[in-house]
């Protein structure tokens, strides 16, 4: 099993059977169900060689087209929420760098600029701060057009989910969203907010999610390769 890439390995309470996901980030993810047998990864992994090379063949496509993560990016595409903003930068002696909105969709980044971890945890505390502003209050107009309830909503980073509930209710958005469109955006609350009925992913579920968002299994497709919304900064 040498020539086999490296992969990490998250257990999923709700996944049934053995899943394998390759990101750029991430690199290959081998999800298994809770309890299931690590010792049989390698043989799963050795059947699904052919799928696997082309698959990190393609992340490696995509890593050479990323843009430099030690660059401040001149722009910040939240395609979620219709907003482009443009980003300038000023070094002003400060030792912490802070983000300011201006008008006309312009943000400056200013203090020790150059220090990539500090602009970057500056640009992400900023996304957070715009992902609780618009998509807690989002879900809350979702849900309630479909005949849901929303409890507690919190905004995180996550790196593999773009959403997830909680056994006590509370659903998780990622910060992340906000790059990526609306439709995409539309059907994770929908994916979440359908885990109040069905807490795992049976039949049940993917039948109620279809009632409620017909294109569901073409939006499923899509947001697989969503990522390539995120900026590569933003996960550095």
């Amino acid at each position: 099993m040498n020539d086999l890439p490296d992969y990490t390995v998250r257990e999923s309470a709700r996944t049934k059977h053995v899943r394998l996901t390759v990101s750029v980030h991430d690199g290959l993810v081998v999800v298994v169900p809770s309890g299931f047998g690590r010792a049989r990864i390698p043989g799963i992994l050795a059947e699904k060689k052919r799928w696997i090379d082309r698959a990190m063949s393609e992340r490696e496509r995509r890593r050479e087209l990323m843009e430099p993560v030690d660059e401040l990016p001149e722009r910040l595409a939240l395609h979620a929420i219709d907003e482009d903003w443009a980003v300038d930068h000023r070094e002003d002696g400060e030792s912490c760098v802070r983000v300011t909105e201006q008008p006309g969709y312009q943000l400056l980044v200013h203090g020790a600029i150059a220090v990539p971890d500090l602009w970057r945890s500056a640009l992400r505390r900023w996304v957070v701060a715009k992902a609780k502003q618009h998509l807690i209050s989002w879900l809350g107009i979702v849900a309630e057009e479909h005949g849901f309830r929303v409890g507690k909503v919190t905004i995180r980073c996550q790196k593999t989910r773009w959403g997830s509930r909680s056994q006590r209710g509370t659903i998780s958005l990622n910060a992340q969203l906000l790059f990526v469109p609306p439709r995409l955006v539309r059907y994770v609350f929908l994916h979440e907010l359908c885990h109040s009925v069905h807490h795992d992913h049976s039949a049940g579920f993917w039948k109620l999610l279809r009632q409620h968002e017909p294109q569901a299994d073409r939006l499923r497709k899509e947001l697989r390769t969503a990522w390539r919304y995120v900026p590569a900064w933003f996960t550095a």
